[in-house]
């Protein structure tokens, strides 16, 4: 008797504490009015301040193509005579005329860039892609030589984006007129793009039908390029930033979930601030950091390579903390430019003293010539030479994966150009991996589904009464005693 009034005792004083802390045993059902989304969507978060670090890669050379990505395309011209070959998509489709020119193109977007591409890339650590696009996707006259069809191509790669966990930001990469020059732009040609007004408001038009694409797949794309490498040497910057503030009131107008990404006009970071506009928000600053474009650094040996990494990033990461974010949307592990085609069809190389207004040999050897380490064929690479990739790599990622927003290397892919190619560097070693953040989409209907069984699973939980806790803890007091 003595037990079983401890054991009542017992019971009662828990009893007691249970009714004066109600949450402590007890799983409040959901309320009649909360929904899934209430569950799933906390209110005033934004999607971007869970961004983490950027790691992508360039889909390169799809949606534009350029001879040294794929230069197969350009061979099969073959002619003896250099001003009868094409050197951009521009006079490619020219020479081929539009209905064999989409034939071919159209097998080439098909085929270059895979779903399997994509989830080997998640896997080596890859969470963000940049897919370059010329205009004429969203925007053709029919004065112009190009064709179009690239849009349902750029969607099955969002749908397989959105399926393995990346992230995208598309990149308006040639604008009408061109707006630099180069064969990036799609028409190797003096440039012609804020010439004329025309040309100005085309390109809005292609922004704007690219933000669409990002509101209609708005679980995809998380960032808008508005126009890469447009020219500081043709242009005053003002005039830039003109149509940079045009190009944001309509991206803005259309979503506030996306960063709106602007290009450094190839201006020195100390003068970046001249680029940018105080009310922007969510918005990120692209640089593209080469070493084997400019006279002087493709002199340089291995070891000076690897401390000019540092110094050229210094003003770079400074502004990164003092104004919005940076990165580095383009670089590469080559510090030569020996790559096929890599300063255009048809010229030569600083390396070896070919190129045009270069009257000798620029490399940092007597003997300069690209084959072995600088040649297309990486069976050919020294083990010295792929250690010197790695670390040259390394110290790169060092500063843009640690100090900046994040980086895109520049390119997923190439037929024969091994420093450019991203997928190849990581299966030879000279690229790291990194541990997989892509993490795929989950269905509506699967999230549906997960979520209604997160609230179900709750009704099935033991409903802690007063009744319950009481002969609950009694029968064990009980036992105890």
């Amino acid at each position: 008797m003595l037990r079983f009034c401890q054991a009542v005792t017992l019971a009662l004083s828990v009893l007691s504490v249970a009714h004066a802390s109600p949450g402590l045993f007890s799983v409040e059902e959901s309320s009649s009015t909360e929904t899934i989304e209430d569950i799933t969507e906390p209110t005033g978060s934004s999607r971007l301040s869970d961004i983490d670090i950027i790691r992508g890669v360039n889909l390169g050379g799809v949606f534009l193509i350029e001879p040294f990505i794929r230069p197969s395309l350009f061979d099969q011209f073959n002619s003896s005579i250099p001003s009868d070959m094409p050197v951009d998509e521009w006079t490619f489709t020219e020479k081929l005329g539009k209905e064999e020119a989409l034939r071919q193109l159209e097998d080439h977007w098909d085929t270059f860039v895979t779903k399997e591409h994509l989830e080997t890339l998640a896997e080596s650590g890859i969470n963000w892609i940049r897919i370059p696009i010329g205009y004429w996707a969203f925007n053709l006259t029919d004065d112009e030589p190009f064709v179009n069809g690239q849009v349902p191509y750029i969607e099955r790669i969002l749908g397989w984006a959105q399926e393995t966990g990346l992230k995208v930001e598309l990149d308006l990469h040639g604008a009408p007129g061109s707006q630099n020059g180069y064969d990036n732009s799609g028409h190797r040609v003096t440039p012609e793009w804020l010439h004329s007004r025309t040309n100005v408001d085309r390109t809005l038009d292609a922004v704007r039908k690219m933000t669409q694409l990002a509101v209609d797949w708005e679980d995809a794309v998380y960032g808008i390029q508005i126009l890469n490498e447009p020219s500081r040497w043709k242009w005053p910057v003002s005039d830039i930033l003109e149509f940079y503030n045009e190009a944001y009131d309509i991206v803005r107008s259309m979503t506030n979930d996306v960063y709106f990404v602007i290009h450094d006009t190839f201006l020195g970071p100390n003068e970046w601030s001249t680029l940018v506009s105080s009310n922007w928000t969510n918005a990120l600053m692209d640089t593209h950091i080469y070493q084997m474009f400019d006279n002087y650094i493709i002199t340089l040996n291995e070891t000076a390579h690897i401390d000019m990494v540092a110094t050229m990033a210094e003003n770079v990461t400074r502004f990164d903390r003092s104004s919005i974010g940076v990165v580095v949307g383009e670089f590469s592990a080559a510090t030569h430019d020996c790559t096929k085609y890599i300063n255009g069809l048809g010229r030569g190389s600083r390396w070896e003293g070919t190129l045009e207004y270069v009257d000798h040999p620029l490399c940092p050897f007597e003997n300069c010539t690209c084959t072995g380490d600088y040649g297309s064929d990486y069976t050919e690479f020294s083990d010295h030479y792929k250690r010197f990739l790695r670390r040259y790599i390394d110290s790169q990622l060092s500063i843009y994966d640690r100090e900046l927003a994040g980086w895109f290397y520049w390119n997923f892919r190439t037929e024969s150009a091994p420093e450019w190619d991203y997928m190849l560097g990581v299966e030879q070693g000279w690229i790291p991996k990194f541990s997989r953040t892509a993490i795929p989409m989950t269905s509506d209907e699967e999230s549906e589904i997960s979520a209604t069984d997160l609230v179900s699973s709750a009704s099935l939980l033991p409903k802690f009464t007063p009744y319950v806790i009481f002969t609950s803890v009694l029968a064990f007091a009980l036992v105890l005693f």
